[in-house]
């Protein structure tokens, strides 16, 4: 099985070598359940996306610092290559940027949020049971960091994940995407950092989210699902 990265970030980022890199991330997360899977990276900002969606059996997009209504012409690419791999029917993940990217790329919508940005241990509860859904749960804890978020769901999307801060936490399509806001492949160490990095535009909630560390983290679970999930179509 072949799965390709679509990283939100250069292929030479060299600024912040303390954590690991984000495809690195999701690697660690999914290959102790995807052992078997080759591995390959394009970082969207300053490679090319190919025209040719087929070349992969699975396609997961990262977070990123980027917001979909801005104007990137790497943007646009990314939209129209989601469309073509969701018309191919060959599985789609996102997480954070790309769950919002997903979102808007098959008409649903993206805004900011007006309260703020949801930042460390957030649990979210599971609405929907898709057959992938093993092991079983009610609700799970997940590190965020995110101010947008999608308030509308696209055309046969199925709520998946939600919260009082976040009602579209994720979402699935049939066994054709798969698309979450929280982050499976975050570490407590890199949240930590990236809440006192941003520790003037998380405001009043600083301190709480600092707090909300101390809950443990599921990640791991959630990287069990996407596995089962890319695994719908290998075994079909």
């Amino acid at each position: 099985m072949n799965i390709c990265i679509l990283h939100i970030g250069v292929s030479n980022n060299q600024l912040n070598n303390k954590h690991q890199s984000s495809p690195v991330r999701f690697q660690n997360l999914l290959e102790p359940f995807l052992p078997n899977a080759k591995w390959s990276t394009i970082h969207c900002l300053d490679e090319i996306i190919p025209n040719n969606v087929g070349g992969f059996d699975a396609y997961l997009i990262t977070g990123g610092k980027y917001s979909v209504f801005e104007d990137f012409a790497w943007q646009d690419n990314l939209f129209s290559f989601i469309q073509k791999v969701y018309s191919a029917n060959i599985p789609l993940l996102g997480v954070c940027y790309g769950h919002q990217a997903i979102a808007h790329a098959l008409g649903g919508k993206v805004e900011r949020h007006k309260a703020g940005w949801g930042a460390g241990t957030t649990s979210v509860n599971i609405k929907n049971k898709p057959k992938w859904l093993n092991p079983v749960s009610k609700e799970i804890n997940l590190y965020s960091m995110h101010q947008d978020q999608v308030t509308k769901l696209p055309i046969n999307a199925t709520r998946f994940l939600s919260n009082y801060f976040c009602k579209n936490s994720g979402f699935y399509i049939e066994d054709r995407v798969l698309s979450i806001q929280q982050h499976p492949e975050f570490t407590e160490a890199l949240c930590r950092d990236l809440i006192i990095q941003r520790k003037g535009p998380i405001g009043s909630f600083y301190n709480d989210a600092l707090q909300s560390l101390e809950i443990p983290d599921q990640g791991v679970m959630v990287g069990e699902w996407m596995a089962n999930f890319i695994n719908l179509h290998a075994n079909a």
